[in-house]
């Protein structure tokens, strides 16, 4: 079993983002750049979901609250059908490296959650490096 927060899950959870990706609804070419594909997917995030920051901070809602509700409404740039049809627990357990035992340890919401959380975080972190990049 992994930590969250070590080398080797942040690499799964990044090379699961990757493998989940899908730009061809928005006509964005096909790239195996984990920083190219965490801008293209929070710039669509950002014009799909993402209110203004006036709003956001009046309502008390955080880009990740917000990140969370436009991943469970399924974009279509990223698969995240492990809200309906598809098992948080087994995808999660697959990325942390688990046993079927420690997998237990999970509700599929807790997974679900902890899974989008573990998305958004590498996401943002993938952002920061494309604008050093730039």
């Amino acid at each position: 079993m992994l930590r969250t927060n070590s080398k080797k899950a942040r690499e799964n959870i990044r090379a699961y983002i990757v493998k989940h990706f899908d730009g061809a609804n928005y006509d964005l070419p096909e790239t195996n750049d984990f920083n190219e594909i965490a801008n293209y997917i929070y710039n669509t995030f950002k014009s799909e979901k993402y209110y203004s920051d006036n709003y956001m901070m009046r309502n008390r809602i955080s880009e990740q609250t917000s990140f969370i509700d436009w991943c469970s409404g399924l974009p279509s740039i990223l698969d995240t059908c492990y809200y309906y049809n598809r098992s948080a627990v087994d995808d999660l357990g697959a990325i942390l490296e688990e046993s079927e035992n420690e997998k237990t340890r999970y509700t599929e919401e807790k997974a679900e959650n902890l899974l989008t959380y573990l998305i958004y975080r590498e996401i943002k972190g993938g952002l920061s490096k494309w604008k050093n990049i730039l």
